[in-house]
């Protein structure tokens, strides 16, 4: 998981998205069922995903999955109907149900770009419609109530505190927390849960992320032993492959590269190395 900075969703707007996403907006405020008004307006969001391609990759914004043959779908990350808790419960109060965040149904900063195994119901996981909360009783449940936006436990890839929580092992692809329970028990249930929640490690997808740290720790290796030969005796064969490692370093660092998260994670205690000192200017080793 790569931050996705939202001040770049300006590029992804259509010309007449602010226009229509408050007309659309509007009418869901005014109805008297917002669940059912959103479904008569239909699925305006998808307008948005080549934008969101084109300023951020064909991936998933939460596992790093690429987009190949198939669907890709837009999240709405604060869930627009039935909300559920981290048990699969719907949220209620009472006999009341919670109506969902409707009122970010039009809301480009509510938009995730994702992969159908972390946005739909696939084997264990699947985001759907859960949405759990540190506190329940902080709960926003109307478009006048205060919403804390610092409770959630899914991660997002919007928020650089949560980008910094997940860790790769090197051994399995698979996800991990990058804090411990003791040093931050909210960050560490924000990874437990996501796990499962966003299929993060689904059998589909760790093959894919452990090849690109692979991929990275083979580039690294080479231009490591390849830096304690003598220019001289640096055959064209050797030149040629110091020139493809660090292509492939660059490519594999590249904020719209399949799994580069992983792939950072695991170039980055080398950075000071002197084999990588003319190209490092070049690696995107941020969050």
């Amino acid at each position: 998981m790569r931050h996705i900075d939202k001040s770049k969703f300006v590029n992804c707007k259509t010309k007449t998205w602010d226009k229509k996403s408050k007309q659309w907006s509007d009418r869901v405020k005014d109805a008297a069922d917002p669940g059912a008004e959103i479904k008569a307006i239909g699925n305006k969001w998808s307008s948005l995903k080549r934008a969101f391609v084109s300023e951020f990759g064909a991936k998933c914004w939460y596992s790093e999955s690429p987009q190949i043959g198939t669907d890709f779908d837009v999240d709405h990350y604060w869930p627009k109907g039935r909300v559920k808790d981290a048990d699969g419960a719907i949220i209620k109060q009472g006999d009341q149900q919670h109506p969902g965040y409707w009122w970010k149904a039009y809301d480009i900063s509510n938009y995730r770009y994702s992969c159908i195994f972390a946005n739909r119901a696939r084997d264990e996981g699947g985001k759907v419609d859960y949405f759990p909360i540190v506190d329940e009783s902080m709960r926003c449940w109307g478009i006048d109530a205060p919403c804390d936006y610092t409770h959630h436990l899914i991660l997002d890839p919007c928020s650089i505190e949560d980008v910094k929580l997940l860790s790769f092992e090197i051994e399995t692809g698979q996800t991990s927390s990058a804090v411990t329970y003791d040093e931050n028990p909210i960050g560490f249930e924000k990874v437990r849960l996501s796990k499962t929640l966003l299929n993060l490690d689904h059998e589909t997808i760790t093959p894919h992320r452990l090849r690109a740290i692979k991929a990275a720790q083979s580039a690294i290796r080479y231009l490591k032993l390849t830096s304690s030969l003598n220019d001289d005796d640096l055959d064209d064969d050797d030149r040629s492959g110091i020139t493809e490692a660090k292509d492939k370093l660059k490519e594999l660092c590249n904020r719209k590269s399949s799994f580069s998260a992983a792939a950072v994670q695991h170039i980055l205690p080398n950075k000071n190395a002197p084999y990588l000192a003319d190209v490092i200017g070049e690696l995107d080793l941020t969050p």
